[in-house]
């Protein structure tokens, strides 16, 4: 289930704001789907890059829904980022906290699975025989 959608963003930044970041070839007024699903699957793809693993595809946290938005948004925004306000802080602060879940620091909530470790989302497991040589059975070579 993805945990953003263009209805999200619609609910979380208006129509009418959305309408005017996403203007390109879309009529004056309405959002163009097109450059929000891109701004969407691009802010879907740094989230994912934070905490792939380390959540039920299933049941996504809300957590990740917030977040992914404000990169969106700043996504959006571009280069007019700085005339918003809140558009920078929130960028910087999604990026904070996806930094945090990763390092363990941060919790999505209770849909993390219980077979994965805070900051080492599903690690292979390695095995070796008993190492031949040591420091100490090699001295005097």
């Amino acid at each position: 289930m993805p945990y953003l959608l263009p209805s999200d963003m619609i609910d979380r930044y208006g129509e009418a704001f959305l309408a005017e970041v996403t203007a390109r070839d879309a009529a004056p007024g309405v959002v163009d789907m097109g450059v929000l699903q891109v701004a969407i699957d691009d802010a879907v793809s740094v989230t994912e890059s934070y905490v792939a693993g380390l959540y039920n595809a299933d049941t996504p946290p809300r957590a990740l829904t917030m977040h992914a938005a404000s990169i969106a948004w700043h996504r959006l925004l571009g280069a007019r980022a700085a005339a918003y306000d809140g558009a920078k802080e929130g960028y910087d602060a999604a990026l904070s906290f996806l930094r945090e879940v990763r390092r363990g620091e941060a919790s999505l909530g209770d849909e993390t699975p219980a077979d994965t470790g805070p900051g080492n989302p599903q690690l292979p497991q390695i095995s070796a025989p008993q190492a031949t040589f040591s420091r100490d059975s090699l001295k005097g070579f």
